[in-house]
């Protein structure tokens, strides 16, 4: 049986080669391709008195600033608004999150628009609702102002994951160190990142979101959603505290629909577009024609020789697999990570910290650390000072016969005995007996074989 066995994964070594020999003849021209792509790409014809699509700065006109307020009692809270109506008309209606308004519709705050110049206008709320169904308020002024102009707004359906996005309104946490924070345009904050996730419902919600990476922060709350080409797409609601770049907006279908619901007009995006068509020249209109035919086209050509490296790639790495298998099995012999034939076991003891004097042992598995019970297999309490969320990992080399010690990017770092921080991602190798710390002295290990 040996010789078939040789016979075999002879073919298969032939098999992987001829494979990477093809993967390689046909990377060039999926390179070619792509790089014909780029300049067919590149091709435009773009008049210069015609202009699509908005900058954040044109944006920044259809936002304003709502402030409840209890004389009172001192306090106050806040929030970003839109302005919605017919396109290139005045402003009367503005749209809002629920709980913006809740101060005034339920505490007995008083409620303010406040535009530019200090101009304080006290609207009517036409429509509120904060629950798990939609978070959500229209505004009403008491009559059209030319303050702000509408949002233009696009079918968020369309929206994917990866489109880029710009969140615009008054965030909390610019105003803490903005003296001059007013509440006017000069006050907001223009935050630009990418749709992470389409269609997500917050836990504890039943409405549908975008996950983005904008930065938004409380004061952000009601405010605009706008895609790459300043086309409104979304409601920015809530965000994790825990960082600054998972942030959801109600999508705009959500919000729209509502609006078609209270009879309320708003400027579409293919309106806008029909006015832009308008001024494009039958010039213009044929080499677009044509230049999608050829981006098309190109695509296609793009999307035929990746196939056929891909194919190639998989074809090796299918033979690859086989043939290591085979190969371990051949040998019977296979050797697992953290195995241990010495007969001795590995341990993370506590010295210092709220586990001190206690041993754990690590078992053939990478023993993570830090505060997150979901990612970590040992877990400090919530508020235990210095500890991240996913501080650091632990394993035993049986290799080595080494402990490989990693730092997760912690906040406050890794240090060694001799005082030495770990880089982020990068092992490091310790032996029996060898101490660690996380942050300070105050959380000190040592791992140990017994």
């Amino acid at each position: 049986m040996k010789w078939v066995r040789r016979i075999f994964m002879l073919l298969l070594v032939i098999a992987i080669a001829g494979s990477g020999f093809m993967a390689f003849r046909n990377f060039k021209p999926w390179r070619d391709a792509q790089d014909e792509l780029s300049e067919v790409k590149a091709e435009s014809f773009q008049p210069s008195d015609v202009k699509r699509g908005l900058t954040p700065a044109e944006n920044q006109n259809s936002v304003a600033f709502v402030l409840c307020t209890n004389s009172s009692q001192g306090m106050l809270a806040w929030g970003s608004s839109y302005a919605i109506g017919e396109m290139d008309g005045e402003v009367q209606y503005l749209v809002t999150n629920g709980h913006v308004v809740q101060p005034f519709m339920e505490d007995g705050f008083d409620i303010w628009v406040i535009f530019d110049d200090d101009v304080r206008v006290v609207p009517e709320v036409i429509f509120y609702q904060f629950d798990k169904d939609l978070d959500m308020a229209v505004l009403k002024l008491p009559e059209p102002v030319d303050y702000r102009v509408p949002v233009i707004v696009r079918d968020s359906s369309e929206i994917h994951a990866g489109d880029k996005c710009t969140a615009i309104g008054y965030p909390d946490k610019a105003s803490e160190i903005d003296s001059s924070f007013s509440g006017d345009r000069s006050s907001q904050s223009v935050n630009s990142g990418v749709i992470s996730k389409v269609d997500v419902v917050p836990q504890g919600e039943n409405f549908k979101t975008f996950q983005h990476d904008s930065f938004i922060s409380h004061g952000n709350s009601g405010g605009p959603l706008f895609d790459e080409n300043g086309f409104f797409i979304g409601m920015n609601t809530l965000g994790r505290e825990d960082t600054d770049s998972v942030n959801f907006a109600i999508t705009g279908k959500t919000v729209t629909d509502k609006l078609d619901e209270l009879g309320l007009e708003y400027a579409k995006a293919e309106d806008y577009n029909k006015t832009i068509d308008k001024k494009i020249s039958s010039e213009e209109k044929k080499f677009d024609k044509k230049h999608d035919a050829a981006v098309e086209d190109a695509e296609s050509e793009v999307a035929e020789k990746r196939n056929q490296f891909l194919l190639f790639v998989i074809i090796a790495a299918v033979c690859a697999v086989v043939l290591l298998i085979l190969f371990i099995v051949g040998n019977k012999k296979v050797v697992m990570v953290g195995e241990q034939d010495d007969g001795k076991k590995s341990y993370l003891v506590c010295t210092k910290g709220v586990f001190a004097g206690q041993k754990f042992e690590i078992t053939g598995k990478t023993m993570t650390i830090g505060r997150d019970k979901n990612s970590c297999t040992f877990v400090f309490p919530e508020d235990t000072p210095g500890i991240s969320s996913n501080h650091c990992s632990v394993y035993f080399d049986a290799r080595t016969k080494a402990f490989m010690l990693t730092d997760n990017g912690s906040t406050y770092g890794t240090y060694l005995s001799d005082g030495k921080k770990l880089t982020k991602g990068v092992p490091e190798q310790l032996t029996p007996g060898s101490t660690f710390s996380l942050a300070d002295k105050a959380n000190e290990f040592k791992v140990d074989r017994e």
